[in-house]
């Protein structure tokens, strides 16, 4: 069984091919801002390199964020479109999750910085959040981060993530949506 694990969220663009839950490909590409221009590209590469068709594919995960609002439509809209066309089941994680599932405390607070602050999430040791995500400015994060213990760097475990996001419910690709934090600055009148 071959899943399909596309990440576009931060500043590299990562896909993971796994075969029965091993990752058997994977591409973890720096992109300046390029992420609609080689995005689809690093996908046909891993799976070219595999000798995997996209008609092979039994599963897609995407991360839908929080991070760059581009960089989370594009894995987002490229999951949603391959589920729907060849009709696959389609499961979805956000980014802090990832990292709150490859910490091992009580009480997790992962974040995931940008220069103008950062998104936050706090999770039990069952990786259940305890309150919702959020986006603090860099003024409110750094005092925030002076009374907290908050990780942002964290090494990740793609099978342990796969393991994790397998019992997971699928999604119609239909409903499968970004997750933006900040919220459209434009359509919040900023």
């Amino acid at each position: 069984m071959y899943t399909l694990f596309i990440d576009t969220h931060d500043k590299n663009v990562l896909i993971i091919l796994y075969k029965d839950g091993k990752i058997i490909k994977k591409e973890n590409i720096a992109s300046a801002n390029k992420h609609s221009e080689i995005t689809m590209p690093v996908l046909d590469k891993v799976l070219v390199s595999a000798d995997v068709s996209v008609n092979d594919l039994n599963n897609v995960i995407v991360v839908n964020g929080p991070g760059s609002f581009t960089g989370e439509r594009i894995a987002v809209t490229i999951g949603k479109t391959i589920a729907y066309c060849l009709n696959l089941p389609i499961r979805v994680i956000d980014s802090l999750t990832i990292l709150a599932l490859n910490v091992n405390r009580d009480k997790k607070i992962v974040a995931l910085e940008d220069r103008n602050g950062a998104y936050v999430g706090v999770f039990d040791k069952n990786n259940n959040k305890m309150e919702d995500f959020k986006y603090l400015s860099k003024s409110v994060y750094d005092e925030y981060k002076q009374n907290n213990d908050v990780l942002t760097s964290v090494d990740v475990d793609y099978e342990l993530v796969y393991d994790y996001v397998m019992n997971l419910n699928t999604l119609n690709p239909h409903e499968v949506k970004p997750l933006y934090v900040k919220g459209i600055s434009a359509l919040n009148g900023k």
